[in-house]
């Protein structure tokens, strides 16, 4: 028969509560550390970058500039400190390491160092070939070991015991090791860290795998998603990991629901659902827009004809559909393309 709880008087409780309410008081709440992304607008509309200890999403179309926020804010997180590492689990097989390699030498070259050190640096960068959803899973479990055996994670210490005995001794027998004195367990050669080194988890793209499985069979795609996402989130918290996930889209009939977007010409929704999106910390949308109003008539004026955006001046807009724990929802930024087809600051 399991025992009752031991009663807690109120007074206890009170006391306790009004600790913990000094304790707050005193001690005012510590921003979030934040990742930069490198792009200033971007980095101004987030107030700093994205949140170590989240997830974080992109969702957007497979040719947008979501590629290369996500290429740098792997640069940025990876030039931040010497012992910085990434974990890149790579759904859609087409991760470009020779343009990672040309960017990181860049980044490089701009803040005065030596663009040999880029191979040492991408020696911290681990890059995991996906192929269905369990395979995501046992990445995902490989590198909360991996996370686990680095020393951000520190189990409690376990005293040692005593092996046991096979036979029982007489009583003389006790006495004598009583008098044998009991050596001290040795002290544990990895100290546990205060500071852990940041760390950065890529999943690119989820949509891809959980997309089918929703399609094949609703319930079942969806239970194993926010099993899946529940995990994750535990694991972004424990570690302090900065989780970035690239999401695909869908297009819709803004005659039938509501656009989540602030820009009424954007008829693009996040792929995988609403219940997707509820799991997330911070969620943010990228689409495009014309640049000039000449450029809006050429869009929408040509669309019957099908040329229209291959004429017109195009920007990539980043907006922030949702943030859990601040305030910039709705806040963005416009990025455009240069020669190199790179994302770059509007002139």
């Amino acid at each position: 028969m399991v025992a009752p709880a031991e009663p807690i008087l109120a007074s206890t409780l009170w006391t306790l509560h009004r600790m913990v309410q000094d304790q707050t008081i005193s001690k005012p709440a510590s921003r979030p550390r934040r990742l930069p992304t490198g792009l200033s607008s971007l980095d101004l509309a987030l107030e700093g970058g994205l949140d170590y200890g989240s997830i974080s999403c992109i969702s957007a179309e497979t040719n947008s500039g979501a590629g290369d926020i996500m290429l740098a804010a792997l640069i940025s997180h990876m030039l931040s400190e010497p012992e910085a590492t990434a974990t890149v689990i790579d759904i859609t097989l087409a991760f470009d390491l020779r343009r990672l390699h040309g960017k990181l030498a860049h980044a490089l070259q701009f803040h005065g160092r030596d663009i040999k050190e880029a191979m040492t640096i991408l020696g911290r960068l681990k890059i995991m070939k996906v192929f269905d959803f369990v395979g995501l899973t046992e990445s995902v479990v490989e590198v909360r070991e991996s996370l686990e055996s680095s020393g951000t994670y520190s189990p409690p210490h376990v005293l040692k015991q005593a092996a046991p005995r096979s036979t029982v001794g007489d009583s003389e027998d006790e006495d004598e090791m009583l008098d044998v004195p009991t050596l001290p367990s040795p002290a544990p050669q990895n100290k546990p860290k205060d500071i852990s080194s940041p760390s950065l988890l890529i999943i690119d793209s989820i949509s891809q795998i959980a997309a089918p499985l929703i399609k094949s069979n609703h319930v079942q795609g969806q239970a194993l998603l926010t099993s899946f996402m529940r995990s994750l989130a535990h694991l972004s918290r424990t570690h302090r990991l900065c989780t970035l996930l690239l999401n695909g889209t869908t297009t819709y009939s803004q005659s039938k629901e509501d656009t989540p977007s602030i820009f009424s010409s954007c008829a693009l929704r996040p792929a995988l659902g609403k219940t997707f999106a509820y799991m997330l910390d911070l969620h943010l949308l990228v689409h495009a827009i014309p640049n000039t109003a000449a450029d809006a008539r050429r869009v929408y004026g040509n669309k019957h004809e099908g040329k229209g955006e291959q004429e017109a001046g195009l920007v990539e807009v980043i907006e922030v559909l949702q943030d859990r724990h601040g305030s910039r929802v709705d806040k963005w930024t416009a990025l455009t393309l240069d020669t190199s087809s790179n994302l770059a600051e509007l002139l």
